[in-house]
């Protein structure tokens, strides 16, 4: 498996372990791509997301809220580490509260949205989109919780069997690959335009985006 790990892993693994009844709470961002394709909706679960598609941080406080409203259902968030690191004080909340929430953070230390939009959206190099690493796994034991980090990918399903089976309030940290790109469904002309007139002008990375993005179109035709 490659390493840094690729976050559709980290949602799928994640998608298997939710029951029936679960509260998926996602958060605004790259995070919403994987959540979409890659953790599958159940009859009788609950899945939001930001009612305006882009509001940051709501992840948290969503997964706080619905473990208030539903104590006796397991309420999960998955959330990227731009917008947990925007609200992540509020974990104390479930602390004191006692809440078993369970919250994934991919940890990629970039605003990826952002660096996306940038690139191919307006063809410009990824401007200032990385994020000062936090450890989230030691932020949750300073607060009182339980944290838990992910770094290869062959231990993704036994630190989340872990997680789910931890009583309280848990983060899950799982760094992944940055330079995944969430893939619209149909790539334009224009948007390979922009992402080509991107590289040429210098973004950071462009080598090893250049081989994930064949490398991915490459397992397609597979």
């Amino acid at each position: 498996m490659t390493k840094p790990m690729k976050p559709q892993l980290v949602a799928a693994e994640l998608g298997k372990r939710l029951p029936d009844n679960a509260i998926v709470n996602c958060d605004s961002g790259t995070i919403a791509t994987w959540w979409a394709r890659h953790v599958p909706v159940k009859r009788g679960q609950l899945h939001t997301l930001s009612g305006n598609l882009a509001t940051m941080a709501c992840g948290l406080p969503y997964t706080i809220a619905s473990q208030v409203a539903y104590p006796d259902r397991l309420c999960v968030g998955i959330v990227g580490d731009g917008g947990f690191s925007m609200l992540m004080a509020e974990f104390v909340t479930a602390v004191r509260y006692k809440l078993p929430i369970k919250i994934l953070i991919t940890k990629n230390n970039s605003l990826g949205q952002i660096k996306w939009e940038q690139m191919v959206f307006l063809g410009n190099p990824e401007y200032e989109c990385d994020l000062t690493p936090i450890n989230f796994a030691s932020f949750a034991q300073a607060c009182g919780g339980v944290g838990f980090s992910i770094e290869e990918p062959g231990d993704c399903s036994e630190v989340l069997d872990r997680a789910f089976n931890t009583p309280g309030p848990v983060l899950i940290e799982a760094l992944v690959d940055p330079n995944e790109p969430p893939m619209p469904p149909k790539v334009t002309v224009k948007q390979t335009a922009h992402f080509v007139e991107s590289l040429a002008k210098g973004t950071p990375d462009r080598r090893k985006i250049i081989d994930t993005v064949l490398a991915d179109k490459i397992r397609e035709m597979v």
